[in-house]
């Protein structure tokens, strides 16, 4: 792996490109969060809190890439677990605002609201023990495609529905570029384009989203 390490002064910026666009996936995270009407709709509040937390955990991600050049040891472990853990709450907060949502009528309304505290539980555990990316892909995954054919498949459907579906489908090019470690330039590697989709499905899904909030 090619040293991308850039500096400014005496300080060294390890993965300058990745960070960067973590750092941008962060400003557009809290942008969605305010820009979206804080309403008393609980399918609303659940959706502004997975822009919030999603941004955050780009925020410890883009400095997990920058500020550490050698990935071990208690400060690089403190701050990608505590991405990881934000990033599984994101995660569980789209899961609420779907279950609120597009599964509030559905027959299994019971057994979706404990397999998301289930899945929360058990994926923090393993994390903890485990401690690889691949427990977060895979968390991510099981939670976001359930939601995306969800919002697909409802027998009653709202129109913002489609744009969190089509948002979540955009998300998993991300799952290609990674498994194929496709790149362009040493400075603009598969994680920098990955990001690239990921800003792109936020968007997609914000616009759904704002469309709820608008029309409560």
């Amino acid at each position: 792996m090619v040293d991308t390490t850039i500096y400014i002064g005496s300080l060294a910026i390890h993965e300058p490109v990745t960070a960067f666009t973590d750092y941008i996936i962060t400003i557009i995270g809290l942008t969605c969060f305010w820009k979206i009407p804080s309403t008393s709709n609980p399918v609303v509040k659940y959706w502004r809190l997975f822009f919030l937390f999603l941004a955050l955990s780009t925020l410890f991600g883009g400095s997990a890439h920058a500020y550490f050049g050698i990935h071990e040891g208690v400060a690089y472990k403190s701050v990608w677990l505590t991405m990881q853990l934000v990033n599984g709450l994101a995660i569980y907060f789209a899961q609420q605002a779907t279950l609120l949502s597009a599964l509030k009528n559905s027959k299994q309304y019971t057994t979706w609201k404990w397999s998301y505290t289930i899945q929360l539980v058990v994926y923090y555990i393993v994390l903890l023990i485990v401690q690889k990316y691949v427990v977060t892909i895979i968390d991510n995954a099981l939670g976001l495609i359930p939601i995306m054919v969800v919002h697909f498949t409802a027998k009653k459907k709202e129109e913002y529905y489609k744009w969190i579906g089509y948002g979540i489908l955009v998300s998993f090019i991300t799952a290609i570029v990674h498994g194929t470690k496709f790149s362009l330039h040493d400075y603009f590697n598969y994680n920098d384009i990955a990001h690239i989709f990921i800003m792109i499905s936020m968007i997609v899904m914000y616009m759904g989203v704002r469309r709820k909030a608008v029309a409560f």
